[in-house]
Formats: C-alpha cells, sequence, structure tokens
C-alpha cells in the first residue's frame, strides 16, 4: 500500500476519475452530473467558493491492490474568530472516505493521521463536519461547540455546515470559544 499527499496538478485523469466515483459511491451527488464532468470540472480549477489559499490543496490517497482504497481532501482557509477579533488558518479537511470493501481495515484512520499530519505552527488546527463523530474522538478530535456562520451566504446566519458534529483538531492552542465565521461555505 502507499499513501500518497497529492496535489491538483499531481492528480493523473485516471485517479482523479478513482477519487471522483469513490465519492458518488459514498455520498451520491443529486445534480445530475456525471463523474467525467465532474473530472473535467475539477481540472478546470480549484474551488473559489471554498477559498482555498493558493497551493494548499492535498489529496490524501491511499492505494494499494491496483487501486483506490481511500481518500481525504485538505486545504488551507482562512476563518474570523469572533472571540480573537481575527482571521486564522485553518486546515479544512474534507471528502474522507474508504471503499466500502476496505472498511474496517485502519485504512480512513492512516488517511486522517495523514492529514492532520499537516498541521503546523501556522496552521495549528483543523476542522471538519462529520456524521461519525466518534471514529474522529478516538484520533484525539474534540466537538467544537461554536455558533458557525457564513458572511457570504444569502442569509448569513443559517449555519454552513450540514452534519450534525462540527469537530476540531489541534496540537499547539486552545481552540477559540464563541462565534466562527467560515467565510465561505462548508466543507
Amino acid at each position: 500500500m502507499e499513501l500518497l499527499q497529492l496535489s491538483r496538478s499531481d492528480l493523473s485523469r485516471e485517479r482523479a476519475m478513482q477519487m471522483h466515483a469513490l465519492w458518488e459511491e459514498i455520498w451520491p451527488n443529486t445534480d445530475g452530473l456525471g463523474i467525467e464532468e465532474r473530472v473535467e470540472a475539477f481540472f478546470l480549477g480549484s474551488c473559489p467558493e471554498h477559498r482555498a489559499e493558493a497551493g494548499s490543496e492535498r489529496f490524501h490517497v491511499l492505494e494499494g491492490e491496483n487501486r483506490l482504497m481511500g481518500v481525504a481532501w485538505t486545504y488551507v482557509r482562512k476563518i474570523h474568530f469572533a472571540a480573537l477579533q481575527r482571521e486564522e488558518p485553518v486546515l479544512a479537511l474534507a471528502g474522507v472516505c474508504s471503499s466500502p470493501c476496505d472498511r474496517g481495515r485502519g485504512f480512513g484512520r492512516q488517511i486522517v493521521l495523514d492529514a492532520f499530519s499537516r498541521l503546523c505552527d501556522e496552521t495549528p488546527w483543523c476542522l471538519f463536519q462529520t456524521g461519525v463523530p466518534e471514529f474522529y474522538k478516538r484520533l484525539g478530535a474534540f466537538t467544537a461547540e461554536n455558533e458557525f456562520v457564513n458572511r457570504y451566504a444569502e442569509d448569513p446566519q443559517v449555519n454552513p455546515w450540514w452534519e450534525k458534529s462540527v469537530m476540531a483538531y489541534g496540537f499547539s492552542r486552545k481552540w477559540p470559544e464563541g462565534r466562527v465565521d467560515l467565510c465561505g461555505v462548508g466543507y
């Protein structure tokens, strides 16, 4: 098995197709676009609504047995902490999944720990939403009890997350309390 951290430009079309096929298997899309169309859009550029800092995207790709076994997407973006009265960078974690036939083999753990390895003094926290909070708690993450908003939304006061659990992981500073403006869409 091989666990890779790849930028968008490092990804082959075949690998991108495999990633999008896995994401589609786990979270079926309802917009009517096929995988080919998604991959075309993917290679046209990053998603501006996610407000990723230039050059910060990484795809954590676990491959083995001549196939994709799991993937996650990380990127750095700035969010506003009311308690700090400023924007701070966080590592966004999204699209974490492993192939259903590989569940229970520890691959999700490997991928997430690889994602968390990107944290540093300049980006001390990872923030994400999840439907499986116990999995992340076992890795040291905690529930972020903050009120979350998105100043760019049609209704900025509406919670930008769609999953029930919002979690954070960090190693060097205490997570701020109070309102957090994602300054963009949930991920």
